[in-house]
């Protein structure tokens, strides 16, 4: 199923019925994080990661995109690398909605897994000027269950490099790798995306996730900070 799902993607990208005008865009991150957290769980710390994504309209409502992303812990005991492809459409100027497919290849990691694991998801997106709301479900093969996400986001220009990106979080979980459903976690989030140039950035930001009921059993509240350059081309 997952050799189908990137092939088509693939033979959708470079298909000729695609409008001529709208190339192939690619973008490039890396990152460091000082801590790992991943809705709500404290995995490590010192996170070092990369990920390129491709992106394509097709039509005017319709685009395509698909990538990979490795991320890698300085003490040697996390190695994982993850590929994606997923459709968005615009169903009207302020409304979006989109299905995603992950696979999640754990090629060394410090807690009991399955080699690989699957996710779908969907989202549906508002966006009208600086904010946006995003409601997404999340279903993970490895947890058989369902993570619930909504995200408020705001983007403001401080100057005409420097931007200010403020965001929140929370997340509910059905049977998310727990047999108690409930709320998962809630992260604030704040970026400084600075424009180096038309096709480099870089974002220093801060955050703190807070675990909710499922969690704060045995998870703790965790401030942490990192950097993301990007570049696309």
């Amino acid at each position: 199923m997952k050799k189908i799902l990137f092939t088509l993607t693939i033979f959708i990208l470079m298909s000729p019925f695609t409008k001529a005008q709208s190339p192939i865009n690619t973008t490039l991150n890396i990152g460091y994080e000082s801590r790992y957290v991943l809705y709500g769980y404290r995995l490590s710390r010192h996170l070092y990661h990369a990920d390129i994504t491709v992106w394509k309209a097709l039509n005017d409502h319709i685009s395509v995109w698909g990538g990979s992303w490795f991320g890698t812990l300085t003490d040697g005991s996390y190695n994982e690398l993850d590929l994606y492809a997923g459709v968005d459409y615009q169903l009207s100027d302020h409304f979006s909605a989109g299905l995603a497919y992950s696979i999640f290849n754990y090629l060394e990691v410090p807690f009991a897994t399955s080699a690989e694991a699957h996710e779908l998801s969907g989202h549906l997106t508002w966006t009208s000027g600086p904010l946006t709301l995003s409601l997404r479900d999340l279903y993970d093969s490895e947890a058989n269950g369902h993570l619930l996400l909504g995200t408020a986001t705001f983007d403001h220009s401080l100057t005409d490099s420097l931007s200010l990106s403020l965001s929140a979080e929370y997340g509910y979980g059905i049977e998310y790798f727990s047999e108690v459903d409930g709320g998962n976690h809630a992260l604030l989030r704040l970026d400084l995306p600075y424009q180096i140039n038309e096709t480099l950035s870089v974002a220093p930001f801060i955050a703190h996730s807070f675990p909710l009921e499922v969690l704060d059993s045995f998870e703790e509240d965790q401030f942490y900070g990192g950097i993301n350059i990007s570049t696309s081309f």
